[in-house]
């Protein structure tokens, strides 16, 4: 079964709904709604299999922890709760023995990681920062 495929059904299992719709400004966001939450994806704005990966396991990262930010609240921070998402994803999309295991192989620049792991070059940067600076994970 491939990534993009195992997603959607991982999706489905947990009883989110994934929404294609057009939107002004979102590329993709994830709503709460009656104990689970559902995504909607802007399919205007996905620019190729490898992005819409991204977002999407962004969005289910939100809807796995429950992390949704009140913009009232002063006493939420929004940066924590994109951070968990990410981190949901990294896990999910670059796991970090699949990573170790790619550098240690030969693959090392960000473009050439990920294309290999069919991830944006942003998420990759992300994912690479993740690992090694948060986490203090080593490639030795």
């Amino acid at each position: 079964m491939d990534r993009r495929t195992s997603l959607y059904l991982y999706a489905w299992r947990n009883h989110i709904d994934v929404d294609y719709f057009p939107m002004q400004t979102a590329e993709a966001f994830s709503v709460p709604i009656g104990g689970t939450c559902a995504i909607a994806l802007d399919p205007t704005k996905i620019r190729s299999e490898a992005d819409e990966a991204v977002k999407l396991s962004h969005e289910l990262g939100h809807c796995v922890y429950g992390g949704f930010y009140n913009q009232y609240t002063p006493l939420d921070v929004r940066e924590q709760h994109e951070n968990k998402a990410n981190a949901w994803a990294v896990y999910r999309l670059i796991p970090w023995g699949k990573l170790k295991q790619a550098v240690k192989s030969g693959i090392t620049e960000v473009w050439d990681l990920a294309e290999y792991f069919d991830v944006t070059e942003d998420f990759m940067r992300w994912a690479l920062s993740y690992y090694t600076e948060r986490k203090n994970y080593k490639f030795e």
